[in-house]
């Protein structure tokens, strides 16, 4: 039978055919990332928007200044909560993820990502990128990164949610308010 020039033991890729591909997700790791943190920024800038409306709105003889019975108060506060929390998982995407405490036990046997580069003598790093076997190392970043990448993608869409939440509860409240309504 014959094998593809690509087929070595059972595999259908060589060792430079899968690294090349795992370079390849990781770009997309990195694009994904700086998108996520995009959207971040973006959602932060609508909700601090929106907090500072909410404020304004609540100033002497404004529109929230005069909540009358439960109804009002909850759609009012809670709305305000949910936009305090929902810039918060917003501002959570974009601090950076150094793994300032795990850097230092790992750099050895990494090198892909900065915080590990950073311990690297000068002097020895060129022969250990020479020497290493790429694949596993860069795997493990790529793992890495997912987490991160999943861990802000769930918080982005968490703020948004939060963020919608709010805004259909100050609507409510606005005409709540403005039609007297005290249920």
């Amino acid at each position: 039978m014959r094998r593809g020039k690509n087929a070595e033991a059972g595999s259908g890729k060589s060792d430079k055919d899968a690294l090349d591909t795992a370079w390849r997700i990781h770009g997309a790791l990195v694009d994904w990332t700086g998108k996520v943190d995009a959207k971040a920024s973006f959602a932060f800038a609508l909700e601090s928007a929106g907090l500072a409306m909410l404020v304004t709105l609540s100033g002497k003889d404004r529109l929230f200044n005069r909540l009358e019975g439960p109804v009002q108060e909850i759609t009012y506060y809670g709305a305000g909560i949910a936009l305090i929390l929902a810039a918060g998982c917003a501002m959570w995407v974009v601090i950076p993820r150094l793994r300032m405490w795990h850097v230092k036990k790992e750099w050895r046997d990494n090198f892909i990502y900065f915080g590990h580069l950073k311990f690297w003598p000068l002097e020895q790093l060129p022969a250990k990128i020479k020497d290493a076997d790429m694949l596993p190392i860069l795997s493990n970043q790529m793992v890495r990164m997912s987490k991160i990448a999943w861990t802000k993608h769930l918080l982005v869409k968490s703020s948004l949610i939060l963020a919608s939440v709010a805004g259909g509860g100050l609507i409510t409240c606005a005409a709540l308010v403005r039609l007297g309504l005290t249920p």
